[in-house]
């Protein structure tokens, strides 16, 4: 085995590469306009899927009957990897429906698409080709379901990841997260 060199010099060299390649991999991402508020962890779910292309979401939670701005809500969690998007604007998008498949649509409020959907999603940029985010948040107030009627709805939402210089292509999707609404 050969041994490496044992003067000063080549040692500080080698401990420099080391520690610059120990960087490499680190990403600290960072929650635009995210409200910090104390509540507790009422639903908790994971969701493990393969990649689609340059995404991975390996956990999805939620948070219940949090408020922010006033507002009662579900405040969404989401750990990823997002690959090749280094310095691009990307989104990350909760749709939401109907158990069945049926996507919830509202004619007010901010919480929709431009085709009235229920959505609500959060722009980031990646500061690294492979970025990892372990607590990206997002909020959806309740009123945004545009459910009238009192009674429980059986409802669920997949999360996506879109990079969006490419007309928002989708890099990656959560499984379904299924959840229970109940309006008074």
């Amino acid at each position: 085995m050969k041994r490496l060199p044992s003067n000063a010099a080549s040692k500080r060299k080698l401990f420099g590469i080391l520690c610059t390649l120990s960087l490499l991999p680190v990403s600290v991402p960072v929650t635009i306009g995210a409200h910090r508020f104390s509540e507790s962890r009422n639903a908790v779910g994971e969701s493990n899927v393969s990649a689609v292309d340059d995404g991975t979401f390996e956990q999805v939670w939620v948070d219940n009957d949090v408020r922010v701005d006033g507002k009662k809500g579900m405040r969404i969690h989401a750990r990823f990897v997002v690959r090749n998007s280094l310095g691009l604007e990307c989104r990350i998008v909760a749709q939401f429906y109907r158990k069945n498949g049926i996507q919830l649509s509202s004619e007010k409020g901010g919480y929709r698409n431009g085709v009235n959907q229920v959505v609500t999603f959060e722009n980031f940029k990646p500061r690294y080709n492979v970025s990892r985010y372990s607590d990206k948040t997002l909020f959806i107030p309740y009123s945004a379901f545009n459910l009238t009627t009192p009674g429980e709805y059986e409802l669920k939402f997949i999360l996506f990841l879109e990079r969006m210089v490419e007309g928002g292509r989708v890099v990656a999707h959560s499984e379904d997260f299924n959840f229970t609404f109940k309006k008074s």
